[in-house]
């Protein structure tokens, strides 16, 4: 009886002895990771790109759960232009954490660069219902992005929406201007088109008279 009392106080012993060894293990690992982190996070703010997605990378295999670390991945590929792999880890930070305006944006933008537009419009969407002002973003390039993505989709009406949102907080975006009357031109609503044609035209586009002289020589 005190022989089988020993064994299992040793063992008992031994386990925590372990437990504490993978404690100090996993410390040492998230420790490094953040050392990982905070380099990346300083290349990546003097736009050496390339370094930083090293350093993210490293920080990311340290520590796969944390979404700060595949997003700066994700971040980095897409400054990189590799769109598939900042897919892959926008996609992974996502799984980690849903709902984040910013990481939603990003997914919104890697999206549009592939021309993936309906997914793209839905994470726009979820950006601009998840706003938080401890994490601005630029909400004219979301709506924006989101119009074109309509416009692509032929969802006329929607890029309209977005387009006037936009025009409505800068009323000199001859941009977005242009593209609401050509949005008007494909929805049939010529007078409106011609209305902002002619606007776009005078704030500096130079795509509209195009448009005037094709579309708009009786306005």
């Amino acid at each position: 009886m005190f022989r089988k009392t020993l064994i299992l106080g040793l063992f008992l012993l031994l386990s925590q002895f372990l437990y504490a060894q993978d404690a100090i293990i996993d410390s040492e690992k998230l420790n490094k990771a953040i050392d990982y982190y905070q380099q990346a996070k300083a290349d990546y703010d003097i736009k050496t790109y390339d370094k930083a997605l090293s350093n993210f990378l490293l920080a990311y295999e340290l520590n796969p759960n944390f979404s700060d670390y595949s997003y700066g991945v994700a971040s980095s590929y897409y400054e990189l232009k590799d769109y598939e792999n900042a897919k892959k880890y926008i996609e992974l930070t996502i799984k980690l954490q849903t709902g984040q305006a910013d990481y939603h944006l990003k997914a919104g933008n890697i999206y549009f660069k592939l021309k993936d537009f309906r997914k793209a419009v839905r994470n726009y969407e979820i950006t601009l219902a998840n706003l938080n002002p401890e994490h601005p973003i630029n909400t004219q390039s979301c709506y924006y992005n989101k119009a074109v993505s309509h416009y692509y989709l032929k969802d006329y009406t929607n890029a309209i929406h977005d387009l006037s949102v936009l025009i409505e907080e800068d009323q000199e975006n001859y941009n977005a201007i242009h593209l609401r009357a050509v949005s008007y031109l494909r929805l049939g609503k010529k007078e409106d088109a011609c209305i902002d044609f002619h606007a776009a035209k005078e704030l500096g586009n130079l795509k509209s008279q195009e448009y005037i002289d094709k579309h708009c020589q009786s306005n």
